[in-house]
C-alpha cells in the first residue's frame, strides 16, 4: 500500500485521474494578421497604351477605405542619371467613406513594377502577399514608403 501511494505522489494530475489537458495547455491558437492593403497588375488590352500595365489597388486605412488606379500617360520610357529607366503614371486616389478623388503624377519603376505616390508618401507595389479577414488571399502592397 505504501508503495503505490508513492508512486502515485510521483505521476502528474493528468496521469493520476485520467484526463489529458494537452490542447489547453499547448493550443496554439493565434490571430494570423490580416492584410490591409493589397495591389492587382494587369496587362492594357485596348487603346493607346496596349500591352502596358494599369494597377488598381486598394489600402484599409482609419479614414476609410482608399482605392487607387494607375495607368500609363505615356508609351516613353525614361532614364535617369543613373540609369534607372522608369515610365510616366497617372495615379488616381480615391478615399471611398471622405467622398474624395485626386489625381497624382507619378513614376514607375519599369524593373520593380513600384509606383511612388510622392505626395502621399505612399507606394504601390507588386511583392507582399497575405490573407484579409474574409480569408482571400491577396498579393500586392499599398502602403507607406519605409
Amino acid at each position: 500500500m505504501r508503495n503505490s501511494n508513492y508512486q502515485n505522489r510521483n505521476r502528474s494530475r493528468n496521469q493520476r485521474f485520467g484526463g489529458n489537458n494537452y490542447e489547453q495547455n499547448n493550443s496554439y491558437n493565434f490571430v494570423q494578421n490580416e492584410k490591409k492593403s493589397g495591389a492587382v497588375y494587369s496587362r492594357i488590352k485596348k487603346g493607346k497604351n496596349e500591352g502596358g500595365t494599369s494597377v488598381n489597388a486598394w489600402r484599409k486605412t482609419k479614414n476609410g477605405l482608399m482605392t487607387a488606379n494607375a495607368f500609363p500617360v505615356d508609351g516613353v520610357e525614361h532614364a535617369s542619371q543613373d540609369g534607372k529607366i522608369s515610365m510616366r503614371y497617372v495615379v488616381e486616389v480615391v478615399n471611398r467613406d471622405m467622398g474624395t478623388t485626386q489625381t497624382y503624377w507619378c513614376l514607375m519603376s519599369k524593373d520593380t513594377k513600384k509606383i511612388f505616390i510622392k505626395e502621399l508618401g505612399l507606394v504601390i507595389s507588386p511583392n507582399g502577399s497575405g490573407v484579409t479577414r474574409s480569408g482571400k488571399r491577396v498579393t500586392g502592397f499599398f502602403g507607406k514608403v519605409y
